[in-house]
This record gives C-alpha cells, structure tokens and sequence, in this order.
C-alpha cells in the first residue's frame, strides 16, 4: 500500500481505538461507580446498624440518663472512632449526654426543625450547639424521644473520600429531605455522571460519581490500554488488508491464467415454451474448469472478474467458444437461440463493442438467433443511458437481440424500457417462487406479465422449478420458462445430445400428428 493509504489507515486506527477506548472506559466506569455506590451503602448500613443495635440494648436495659446508661453510651462512644458524643433529647430538652449527667439545655430551632414531628431514623448535619463544631447527628427514635449521635464529620468526610478515591469516584452523603445538600463535603453539585441509592430506612440518599477532573484521571487511567487496542487493531487491520489484497492478486492472476489456458465454458440451461415444454433455447452460463479445483461456480470467481475486467476477456473467449458451438447447435435445430450474460457496462464502453461487433461479423453463426442479456439491478446515469442505447443499436444491425434480466427487481421505468426496446424480458426468480403461495407476489407477477405484453417483449419466467409454478406462468400467458422443473445447467456436449433426441422426438410427434 502507498503512503497516503498507511496515513490514512493510521488515522481510522486512531479513530476506532480512541472510540474502543471511550466505549471501555465508559463501561468501566459504569460498573465502577454502581459496585462502588452499592459497596459505600452497604458500609454506612452497617454503621448505622451497628450504632442503632447498641444503643436499643442499652435503652431496654437502662432509663434514659440515669448511671448505668450513661456509662453504656460512654461505653459506646469510646469503642468507636467516627461517634463523638451521645445525647438523649426529650420535648425538645437536651436532658444529658454520655458525658454530661444533667443539662435540661432547649434545643436551637435549628436542630429542632430537623426532626420535629418526625418518628423515623433521621440523618443531618449543622453547627454543634454546645461545642460549636461542625457534626454530622444520626437521630434514633425512642418511645419518649431521642438519642442524637454525634459524628465527627471530618472522620465521615474522610473516610468516603477513602472509599472512593480509590476508584478516582467522589461521594455525596445526602439528607433525603434535601438531597441537594451533601452531609459531607462532597461537591455533589460537581458531578458529570453518577449513581444514586436512596435509603428509606435511614433517610439519605447516597451519590457517588465522577467529577470533571476524576473523570479525565479515569481516561488516562486507561490511556495505555487505549494504545495497546490501537497498535494491536492497526496490526490486525494491516494484516487483513495485505491478506485481502494477496487474495485479490492470486485470484486475479488465476483468472488470467485460466483465461489464457481457455479454461472458462458455458454450461446450457435450455430455455421452454411454457405451454408443450419443447426447447427454444439456451442460456450460457460461465463455469471454470480449474485444473485443480475441478468445476468453479460463478459465485466463487465472478464478483473478482467484474471488478478488475477480466469479465470481458472471459466474455468475449465464451462468445467466440459459442460461434462453433452453435454452429452444431444448428445442425441439430436452427430454430433455437443461444443468450449470453453481458453488462451494461460492457456495451457503454465503443472499444469493447466493437470488439463483440468483430467475432459477431467473423461467424456467420453468431449472426443470428444470438441474444445479449444484461439484470436490471444495473444502474447507470442519464448520459450512459445514451451510450448504451448507441452500443445496443449497433449489435442489434449485426444481428443480436436484447433481453433484460431480473426484471421487475431494479428501477427501470416504462419510458426508459421503451427507450431501450428490449425484445424478451426475463421475470426474475423471486417473483416465481413465491407467486403459487404469497398473494402479493402473485398480484406483482401478474402486473410484471402485463408490462411485459403491453411492451410487446417475449417474456421468459426464470427459476420454475415445480409443475404449478409451470401451469401458473402458463396461464398468464408467459411464452418461455427457464428453471430446475425443465433442466439444470449442462456441459456442451449433454446438452447437443439432449438436444438432438428432444428435435427428434419432437418431429416424430409432429408427422404423427400431421
């Protein structure tokens, strides 16, 4: 490949591995921030859980502020890190803590509006209203009132940044009344994408994400692998390509080869008359007789062929080949016509025209009774419209006929199949197949056939291939068939043979019934 190719490779690689790399790393962090969300909730349950079991063994076991419940939250405080103080409020008295005995202090409206009239855990944070510190204060029902846990909320705030630093995430510990407000310092506000569970045994909501900043550390996190897909898939891609392109030249060179040593034949598929069967024709179709790999479908080589032109060689080869065979063809019945396969732009094209103009003038066999079909899926421009019109024109004053294939499968208009003045229309296969069971189908078959008879064109069903399929293409009025119900595809010489023994059964049957 040439050096603006490898650039551009190069850049597509760039592309996909970059496009790779923002699809993985948004996976990544989708499964990063759930599992860490699901992870971080589990743990402050657990907490809270923990705080909540405690101080319902020492309630039931105690009345609020007396010694041995004092001594129980004292207890409690000191075997955890996070709890700074313990206090029990009642009627909106501050009545003691696990250090304080008796203090009857009346709690700020601040605090009050928190959980007044509430009966549930709740969680918030403010302003400590004796100490002056910021705190986070988990609040437990009681029958009577409440026990309000004072956490250190720079204890809280590091230990969710730990959690989620970890993953580069940011976490936001939210009060479900007013889950825009983080209980901790996280700046919720800041987060690009996110993952959000709501407690509503505990009342917050918890939201973990990436801000801008984690979010472009998650991608260059990731950079190297993005390098590695890049390398490996330009290695892949180049690979595929060399091997592509090989493949093309071995089968293109093969080609050659096969069409220097003439190893390219027609194989006849007859074409009937619908109504009594009796062949009026053949179509050519290509087969390679490989040295090696024996008979080669069309489908293997053909596509290969167009592309690169070896079509034409292979076209014209097949057309002088015909000039003999016909030529025992005619000795046999003079009555039946061969139709050989070409493309339109092969007829475009003045210098291969006259090319096809020479062998047709060279034998007199091909002079007659010869049809040149090419499929409809075909499209070409307005001004090779005009071209194909002239090259068709003058085959048509050496003798050849025109038939269109596929037809009724490509976006021929009726003006311009008039333009073109073709004399058999071949029905695609598609339509016959399905016209005997699908009832659409069998309404376009019967519009097709109309068409064809308003154009005044032969028409030939293509791919009969049972006996109501047959009486049904008969009843419209379909002159020709062509499928596996008649014959298959057949070398030359199974074909002349069956030939000879059809016109002979066919003469015996017509003196019989003279």
């Amino acid at each position: 490949m040439n050096q603006p190719k490898n650039i551009m490779l190069l850049i597509l690689c760039l592309l996909v591995g970059l496009i790779l790399d923002m699809v993985w790393v948004k996976n990544v962090i989708n499964q990063t921030t759930r599992n860490t969300t699901q992870q971080l909730d589990i743990a402050i349950n657990y907490q809270l859980n923990q705080i909540k079991t405690d101080l319902t063994l020492i309630d039931s076991n105690t009345t609020p502020c007396d010694k041995k419940n004092r001594e129980g939250l004292e207890k409690l405080n000191f075997y955890s890190s996070a709890i700074q103080e313990i206090s029990y409020i009642e009627n909106g008295i501050f009545l003691c803590s696990d250090r304080i005995e008796k203090s009857n202090i009346e709690i700020e409206n601040s605090h009050l509006e928190k959980f007044k009239g509430q009966s549930g855990y709740i969680i918030y944070r403010a302003i400590s209203q004796r100490r002056h510190i910021d705190a986070l204060f988990f609040m437990v029902p009681t029958p009577n009132g409440w026990y309000r846990i004072m956490l250190d909320s720079r204890y809280i705030d590091y230990w969710i940044k730990q959690y989620t630093h970890k993953n580069q995430l940011s976490g936001c510990l939210a009060n479900n009344n007013d889950s825009v407000a983080c209980l901790n310092s996280s700046p919720f506000n800041d987060f690009i994408f996110s993952e959000q569970i709501r407690s509503e045994k505990y009342s917050y909501v918890l939201t973990v994400g990436y801000t801008e900043a984690s979010l472009k550390k998650a991608y260059f996190k990731q950079l190297p692998y993005a390098t590695a897909i890049i390398i490996i898939l330009s290695i892949f891609i180049v690979l595929l390509l060399h091997l592509s392109v090989n493949f093309r030249r071995s089968i293109k060179s093969d080609i050659q080869r096969g069409i220097n040593n003439k190893e390219f034949h027609a194989y006849y598929q007859p074409i009937v008359n619908s109504k009594n069967g009796h062949w009026i024709g053949a179509e050519l179709l290509v087969r390679w007789l490989h040295p090696k790999h024996g008979v080669i479908s069309p489908a293997e080589f053909i596509h290969t062929a167009e592309s690169t032109g070896l079509i034409n060689a292979i076209t014209l080869h097949l057309l002088e080949r015909a000039a003999y065979e016909k030529t025992q063809i005619q000795a046999e019945n003079n009555n039946t016509y061969i139709s050989i396969n070409v493309t339109a732009s092969m007829i475009i094209n003045p210098r291969y025209v006259t090319e096809l103009v020479s062998i047709i003038s060279k034998y007199p066999s091909l002079q007659h009774n010869v049809v040149f079909e090419f499929t409809e899926r075909e499209t070409f421009s307005p001004t090779e419209l005009v071209e194909l019109k002239l090259g068709m024109q003058r085959l048509r004053e050496v003798g050849i006929r025109w038939a269109l294939d596929d037809f009724g499968t490509g976006y021929a208009g009726l003006s311009t199949l008039q333009s073109l003045r073709f004399d058999i229309l071949k029905i695609d296969r598609t339509f016959v197949a399905s016209s005997v069971t699908d009832a659409v189908t069998h309404s376009i078959l019967d519009n097709i056939a109309e068409m064809g008879h308003t154009l005044h064109c032969t028409m030939v069903a293509e791919g009969v291939e049972t006996a109501e399929q047959a009486e049904y293409v008969d009843d419209l009025g379909i002159k020709a068939s062509q499928g596996y119900f008649y014959a298959k595809p057949m070398p030359f010489d199974d074909y002349l043979s069956k030939l000879s023994k059809f016109t002979s059964r066919s003469e015996v049957l017509k003196a019989n019934a003279q």
